[in-house]
């Protein structure tokens, strides 16, 4: 069962790294779309994040955890190939017909299409959560996400490795190497979907209770409330300028998209390669709170690199950095991952899970707005390298003040 899910985490971690925000931001920015679009295209998927929230609501009515969890997870990825169906369209309109590729409103539904997505799949993810908890032992689960870890950034090295093979492909000027990576995502989701279908399911411990109450008990758990005020602040603290990286790289500093995609590889790389001793170090010690601290610490270094306005020097000093950053997020994402499971009174995971989902997308949302405009109103300082700047500081902030606490 084991190698079932981590087989499973592979495909699903490939699907959503190739229909995720690296390989569309890096398409909005070749097209030259405005800083507002990209904000759009970026923070309705972090709203759609509030789906735990509505997948608790109806989780406490159902009663098997392997069926709520399929039929939801199908649906969010079968919404991909509605973006892809309608560019198909649209370019082959073009070439017959010579109407034009309607940019900007593809866009705004490859946003709207990305939000549903991930309301649907975030919602599937409180059975998930559950029905993993469920079926991992307590003391398991460290190593369990940590080699989990390792088949999935296995599976997004090669997924990248592909993406950087295709996604400069432009037969006739039109960008179908997006449509490969697309097609790519579909497939790795089907996997993913089948090996998911093969776990047994589990006992549910959910016990019903109404809506309001339900979502209120997280919020009256002070260190519940701990771990949702560190988490959302400092997920927004990166969500402040990481989203915009792949933009400014292809628009501003014209580093092709391929090559950005072999950066995603080297983090990926990081990630597979330093999972295992994150994974020890958070089971031995019982606390996830250095690893996330020590993690932490790393990612707030990361954008100060990107500062230096030349494409040959951020390209060259681009590979470490994206590597050390595959380091850092696979430890603070495993210990984060280990600190919510550990709060999470039994018999409430559901309820817990969504309200810090849901905090952490209307944080990120909102986080990813402000970077935007902070970008546009820094222009005479820098624009984006000034946001690098700011991002890199409240990064700093919220460890060294939030952070200390969870150690």
């Amino acid at each position: 069962m084991i190698s079932l899910l981590w087989w499973e985490g592979a495909f699903a971690f490939a699907y959503d790294t190739l229909v995720g925000p690296v390989y569309i931001s890096g398409l909005a920015g070749e097209v030259g779309i405005s800083i507002w679009l990209v904000s759009l295209l970026t923070s309705l998927p972090w709203l759609g994040q509030s789906g735990q929230l509505v997948g608790a609501f109806f989780f406490g009515r159902v009663q098997s955890l392997k069926k709520y969890t399929l039929v939801l997870a199908a649906l969010s990825r079968s919404l991909w190939l509605l973006p892809l169906v309608t560019a198909g369209w649209f370019g082959f309109s073009q070439y017959a017909w010579g109407v034009a590729f309607p940019v900007r409103g593809w866009f705004v539904f490859v946003s709207v299409i990305a939000c549903l997505s991930t309301l649907a799949g975030h919602a599937s993810l409180v059975g998930w959560l559950s029905w993993m908890k469920a079926v991992i032992p307590s003391n398991f689960q460290g190593r369990f996400f940590g080699g989990r870890q390792r088949y999935y950034m296995a599976a997004l090295i090669l997924a990248n490795l592909a993406a950087a093979a295709w996604v400069g492909w432009k037969p006739g000027g039109y960008r179908t190497g997006y449509a490969v990576v697309c097609l790519l995502a579909l497939m790795a989701a089907l996997l993913s979907t089948l090996f998911l279908a093969r776990v047994p399911d589990a006992v549910r411990f959910e016990t019903q209770r109404p809506f309001l109450e339900s979502v209120m008990e997280p919020l009256r758990d002070a260190g519940f409330r701990r771990v949702i005020l560190f988490g959302t602040v400092f997920q927004g603290a990166v969500l402040l300028a990481g989203t915009y990286f792949p933009y400014y790289f292809t628009k501003e500093l014209g580093i092709p998209m391929s090559y950005i995609a072999v950066w995603a590889m080297l983090a990926n790389l990081g990630n597979a390669l330093s999972s295992a001793f994150w994974g020890r170090m958070v089971d031995r010690s019982g606390n996830p709170g250095r690893a996330i601290f020590l993690g932490g610490i790393m990612m707030a270094c990361s954008p100060l690199l990107y500062i230096i306005p030349s494409a040959k020097v951020v390209m060259t000093l681009g590979l470490a950095e994206a590597f050390m950053s595959g380091v850092a997020w696979a430890g603070y994402n495993l210990a984060m991952t280990t600190l919510i499971f550990k709060t999470c009174p039994k018999g409430r995971n559901a309820a817990y899970f969504g309200v810090y989902a849901a905090c952490s997308g209307i944080a990120g949302a909102a986080c990813i707005f402000i970077g935007g405009a902070l970008a546009k109103g820094l222009v005479a300082y820098g624009g984006f390298r000034a946001l690098w700047l700011v991002a890199s500081a409240a990064r700093f902030a919220v460890i060294l003040t939030l952070g200390r606490a969870l150690r």
